[in-house]
């Protein structure tokens, strides 16, 4: 008897030590590649799109993206349905491996980087109701594989939820050792998502060392944000598209500090090496600045950004881009919202109906008066280090927000960052550097468009106070098409000197605003009655000028 205790100690202590990371993620994706050529045609053009923002996007930080979660427990077994305190632990993880906030970072990498990417539990479903984020289904299959059927009711699993608004996590029981796999960004929305084994999710209960620290859905989360594994899935020859990232030949396995590969030391504590969870412990800035590509202008997940998942969960409402509740469409009709129909309503932005300014006054609107939605001013930069500063300007009473947008000085390349307060901190900047910023207000039924263009040198401290790059009119701005039927596009503006066009009727009453960018990218016209307007762009130095255009029908 004690011979056989002994024996089966033995066996656990071999089965323990060697026990190594299995991740599905790369032999998913060939065999999605494989299945489904569009998935190829988007990966290729996703790629492309990440390429140019690493090389033309000075990034920024200061938004923190906050993704959505939903997690399908699908299990047979007691053991199998994950408590929600263990999927609470893992959405820690997630939280500080991915913030850099994780009690084991340290400073052997000098790249590892804080990905400003957050997560929560979903608070709103889909029809805009409460929730917690937590979906349960006792299955009659007894695992799955990495075919994707979890992700199917009629298929034993549970369907997903919009991956344009959420991340959709699936627990259940895989077969084949491995731990969990990933679908990157290209491929069907209905599969769209992470799958992790019920034995390696989160810190507690069913979690297994030596994967018992979260780090599972970290790396996977990591494919979802479209990282290759460290080594790239192949030889030296072969990489992961990421320039701080050593070269490696393979993966590493328990904890091989030091291992040195195609000429250079393996970074085994990266989170998508196949490392144990107590050996990893970073993203590197390269690996951010790809992830982050996803979310920029333009970018296959942009939509998470804007999404209502991590909302308050107080149910339907009339601006959240949901048709839910007895709405007849998107935000309208019902017994709550303004009919559907293109007809005059209080949120179109146009003074039409028997408004009696925009969007305000007359039978149906709120009075009018509620205050000017001004253009910012006071601006100045402070506390100005080599790697941030907090820009500042005065408080607008009718303003609900502001955007504020930084650019490195004279390119036009804006980043957008939207606060309540009258201030915001940017980090992630260049020691020397210039950088030109500005804001606007954003009220409740228009923004005032942007102030004039202010400068700063990150860690020159005296650099802060406003001053506005004014180089006078580089061309006169044009209205095309002109007559025009539906949208009308400006041509010509300088952006550096302007901060708002006003459309106005043949007697000069203001009828709508827009900002700059509006007006380059086009404004709607499609409800204007056929005749002669003003268009009107404000400058910076309180001149203007106008321009005619006529609507026809």
């Amino acid at each position: 008897m004690k011979k056989t205790l002994l024996l089966l100690f033995f066996i656990g202590l071999f089965t323990t030590t060697y026990a190594q990371r299995n991740c599905g993620s790369h032999e998913h994706f060939l065999e999605q590649m494989e299945e489904n050529p569009q998935m190829k045609i988007n990966q290729d053009q996703i790629n492309a799109f990440t390429k140019q923002y690493i090389n033309n996007s000075e990034r920024l930080n200061g938004q923190i993206i906050t993704i959505p979660v939903v997690v399908n427990v699908v299990y047979k077994t007691n053991a199998q349905n994950v408590s929600d305190a263990q999927i609470n632990s893992q959405i820690d993880v997630l939280n500080d491996d991915f913030r850099r906030t994780n009690s084991d970072a340290d400073n052997y990498w000098s790249v590892g980087a804080d990905t400003e990417i957050e997560f929560c539990l979903a608070s709103v479903d889909p029809s805009g109701n409460p929730t917690d984020g937590i979906r349960r289904r006792k299955t009659n299959k007894p695992s799955f594989g990495t075919n994707d059927n979890m992700k199917f009711n009629n298929k034993g699993g549970l369907d997903a939820w919009p991956a344009g608004d959420y991340l959709n996590v699936w627990v259940c029981n895989i077969t084949g050792g491995i731990l969990g796999y990933a679908q990157f960004p290209g491929g069907p929305a209905a599969t769209d998502g992470v799958v992790i084994d019920y034995q390696y999710f989160g810190t507690t209960g069913t979690a297994t060392a030596p994967f018992d620290l979260g780090r599972t859905a970290t790396h996977e989360v990591g494919h979802w944000l479209n990282l290759r594994h460290i080594w790239g899935d192949g030889g030296c020859s072969v990489d992961d598209f990421v320039s701080d990232t050593p070269v490696s030949d393979g993966p590493n396995y328990g904890c091989a500090v030091g291992t040195v590969s195609c000429g250079t030391e393996d970074m085994v504590q990266n989170y998508m090496d196949y490392s144990d969870d107590a050996c990893m412990n970073l993203f590197t800035s390269g690996q951010t600045d790809r992830m982050n590509a996803l979310f920029s202008s333009g970018g296959f997940r942009e939509s998470l950004v804007t999404s209502g998942g991590c909302g308050n969960g107080s149910g339907p409402t009339c601006t959240d881009g949901i048709m839910n509740g007895d709405e007849e469409g998107v935000d309208c009709g019902g017994s709550n919202c303004d009919p559907c129909g293109g007809g005059p309503t209080c949120t179109d932005g146009i003074m039409n109906g028997d408004e009696e300014g925009i969007d305000c006054g007359g039978s149906n609107c709120d009075p009018c008066g509620g205050g000017n939605c001004d253009v910012p001013g006071g601006q100045v930069a402070t506390n100005i280090k080599p790697k941030r500063a907090k820009l500042n300007w005065s408080s607008v009473g009718s303003a609900n927000s502001y955007n504020v947008q930084v650019s490195t000085a004279g390119t036009n390349n804006w980043n957008t960052f939207t606060t309540s307060n009258t201030n915001i901190t940017v980090s992630g900047l260049s020691n020397g550097q210039s950088y030109d910023w500005r804001v606007e207000s954003v009220c409740s039924s228009e923004t005032s468009g942007y102030s004039g263009i202010c400068n700063f040198t990150a860690g020159n401290s005296g650099s802060g106070d406003c001053a506005a790059r004014l180089n006078g009119l580089s061309s006169v701005a044009e209205i095309y098409p002109n007559p025009a039927t539906q949208r009308i596009f400006v041509k010509n503006i300088n952006v550096d000197i302007s901060n708002a066009v006003q459309i106005l009727d043949a007697q000069g009453r203001l009828l709508s605003r827009h900002s700059i960018d509006q007006a380059l990218n086009g404004i709607d016209i499609s409800n204007f009655e056929a005749g002669m307007y003003l268009l009107k762009i404000d400058f910076n130095d309180q001149s203007s000028q106008m321009e005619r255009f006529i609507v026809i029908k």
